[in-house]
């Protein structure tokens, strides 16, 4: 959230700053608001649980790494998720609810395995450009690959979730 001021935001939208502290009260609250427009622009309709899903997310990162970087910035203050956490915790009982349905014995730890993509998907804008020059690749590819990889991981979570047994 740092790299600017609340006037610095009124010049460039041509609005008086007192609008925006009197819609927002300070710059926090503006920072969280325009997170919650990004993940609400990108985020389907009726939410699903799948590798298309999981794609989506780490596109959405790599178009928005403020997200990413607020997010971080929270858990490195204390303060609450806000939406964020709420996300992870209806995206968490979704998938609960599915593995009940579907394979109440499983032993697959859900909130974990949603805590590991998400942290993947936030961290991967930060780094990509390194790991494509690590791996001698282009970051298009290297994007490729993460995301095949990542895609791979949610089916076969999602399918020992509910086949345990295969």
């Amino acid at each position: 959230m740092d790299g600017f001021t609340i006037s610095e935001v009124a010049k460039r939208a041509k609005i008086n700053r007192a609008l925006i502290y009197h819609y927002f009260q300070n710059r926090d609250n503006l920072v969280a608001h325009a997170i919650d427009h990004i993940l609400r622009r990108n985020q389907e309709e009726e939410p699903g649980i799948n590798a298309d899903s999981v794609e989506r997310g780490v596109r959405m990162h790599i178009e928005h790494p403020e997200v990413a970087r607020f997010f971080y910035q929270l858990l490195l203050t204390g303060r609450p998720l806000l939406h964020l956490g709420e996300r992870l915790r209806h995206t968490t009982a979704a998938l609960e609810q599915i593995r009940q349905e579907r394979a109440p014995d499983a032993t697959y730890d859900i909130a974990f395995g949603v805590i590991a993509l998400v942290l993947a998907q936030m961290a991967w804008p930060f780094a990509r450009e390194e790991f494509a020059r690590l791996l001698g690749i282009s970051v298009e590819e290297a994007d490729e690959r993460f995301i095949a990889q990542l895609r791979w991981a949610t089916e076969l979570g999602i399918q020992a979730m509910t086949n345990p047994s295969e």
